[in-house]
């Protein structure tokens, strides 16, 4: 095994402990509450968020959430505070980095039910088949 092979293991090993450490804090949900509490479309900054691969640079990341550099520095900054991003690039050039995968809503109509549909009529996800893995 060569030295960059040895370094992209360690490296993926040290991504997966940072993800168990932050569920441990982190629920998905109150994480994405917070992403989400822009005002102007929640949704792109769960992409924004999801795309913090510590190799983007935020003016990268401000076209995904269509905003200025400056608006999504200052969201970066108030993330990196909250304790849910990492800098994982220096002061002066900042990669930040997520601490797991939210879920992002595929599609509008998918994720929001129709008018006088119950929760019972809803799909259930594909490969459960409404059991509990067991087939009960």
């Amino acid at each position: 095994m060569t030295s960059d092979e040895i370094f992209a293991v360690i490296r993926q090993q040290n991504e997966s402990i940072i993800a168990l450490l932050a569920r441990l804090v982190w629920t998905p949900d109150k994480l994405a509450a917070v992403v989400k509490s822009r005002k102007s479309d929640p949704e792109a900054y769960v992409r924004v968020y999801n795309a913090l691969d510590g190799e983007r640079t935020v003016t990268s990341v401000a076209d995904i959430a269509k905003v200025k550099q400056q608006t999504m520095s200052v969201i970066l900054q108030g993330w990196l505070d909250e304790g849910i991003v990492l800098n994982i690039g220096s002061d002066s050039r900042p990669k930040y980095k997520r601490l797991m995968k939210l879920p992002e809503r595929r599609n509008q109509k998918e994720a929001q039910p129709q008018p006088g549909t119950s929760a019972e009529e809803l799909p259930v996800a594909q490969g459960t088949g409404g059991t509990n893995g067991n087939g009960e």
